[in-house]
């Protein structure tokens, strides 16, 4: 009895492999991407937030102004 492993066998698990290693460098490419989304949406999330309040602040300020157009309209 022999411990060789036919050649087709070898061809497919060297393809398999090859496969599973491709596609674990995309995972961490996929990764580094969501995470660098993350932090951008973050970013955007606490400007719109700094807008708001100030938004916020101006409108507590006063009455808004009329909606009426000017008389010489």
């Amino acid at each position: 009895m022999t411990d060789e492993v036919p050649s087709d066998v070898t061809d497919r698990l060297d393809t398999l492999e090859a496969h599973i290693a491709h596609q674990d460098q995309m995972l961490q490419e996929l990764s580094e991407v969501m995470n660098d989304q993350r932090t951008e949406f973050d970013l955007i999330k606490a400007r719109l937030n700094q807008f708001l309040d100030r938004i916020h602040a101006v409108e507590a300020q006063g009455p808004a102004p009329e909606s009426r157009p000017p008389p010489h309209w």
